[in-house]
């Protein structure tokens, strides 16, 4: 008569351990980071308001003043260690580095208009600004996305020029809201914020702003 060989129970996962990250989500969050965005954003909103060899000076001016200052801004801090990363994650944090590139931006867009930008480029941009404001506000209640908040303010802005343009923003505005959740970055709250508010505070500001 044979006996059963007696076999080991199955493994079980560590306490402490979770699932790794699905890669596709890490490199959404890294290659569409705000940083990274913004600039671009920025770049084809200036190209658009300021065509021509003539507008060029008016465009890279947006791109440094509007760009490139906040990805120093942020980079810079986080590098000196004063943030936690470049994502800024803590809410304490958020509400100091929303307020430094508010500051940023209204000096950006008061030089824009001073140096004689063409009227549309200032009002985009003060469009954009509004979404800006509306996620710093919600902070302290709602930590919300800000990597689908910057694709969804766009959207927003872009009703005032093409709704396709704002669809296909919104487009990729969930699937970077998506990535948030594969990275376990922001909750499905979080990311629904910066997804609704910043498309209705992008539009509707937009639509004060651009007509």
């Amino acid at each position: 008569m044979t006996h059963p060989v007696p076999t080991a129970p199955p493994a079980e996962a560590s306490p402490g351990t979770t699932a790794p990250h699905p890669r596709w989500a890490v490199l959404v969050t890294e290659v569409l980071a705000p940083g990274y965005t913004v600039a671009a954003l920025v770049l084809a909103t200036a190209l658009y308001a300021s065509p021509g060899v003539s507008g060029l000076g008016h465009v890279a001016l947006a791109v440094l003043l509007c760009g490139g200052l906040p990805y120093l801004f942020v980079h810079g801090l986080a590098r000196l260690r004063v943030l936690e990363s470049r994502h800024v994650r803590p809410r304490a944090q958020r509400m100091v580095v929303f307020a430094g590139l508010v500051l940023i931006e209204v000096t950006a867009i008061v030089v824009l208009h001073l140096t004689g930008a063409p009227p549309l480029l200032p009002q985009l941009l003060t469009a954009y600004l509004a979404g800006v404001v509306a996620l710093a506000l919600v902070t302290p209640v709602v930590r919300a996305s800000v990597h689908t908040g910057v694709f969804s303010v766009a959207a927003g802005v872009a009703t005032a020029l093409s709704w396709w343009l704002s669809a296909g923003l919104l487009a990729v505005a969930v699937v970077v809201g998506l990535a948030r959740l594969g990275v376990r970055d922001h909750t499905r709250t979080e990311v629904v914020t910066g997804l609704v508010l910043g498309a209705a505070v992008g539009a509707v500001a937009a639509a004060l702003l651009v007509g």
